[in-house]
């Protein structure tokens, strides 16, 4: 039986850096790969890099729209709060 592994990914940032890992959970006969995609990947101010994830090979199993509109503290928390609530 695969174990499943869930990666979320928000930012292209972090995603730079999960990417190597994701590949290899993708390719291992052990593991099957789960993917949330949320945050700025799904922002058009932030150049909706969800286009990045997909023409990297990855099936995305749930996308998690937050409606990123402003930066500051305030808008973070409630972006957490919301992505909390979607999940």
């Amino acid at each position: 039986m695969l174990r499943k592994i869930c990666f979320v990914t928000g930012t292209r940032a972090e995603y730079g850096l999960l990417k190597f890992l994701m590949e290899e959970i993708k390719n291992s006969e052990f593991f099957q790969i789960q993917l949330v995609v949320t945050g700025s990947h799904l922002s058009q101010r932030h150049g909706y890099t969800v286009k990045e994830i997909i023409n990297d090979g990855f099936k995305i199993d749930s996308l998690l729209d937050i409606k990123l509109t402003k930066d500051g503290n305030n808008a973070v928390c409630n972006s957490i709060a919301k992505c909390i609530q979607l999940f």
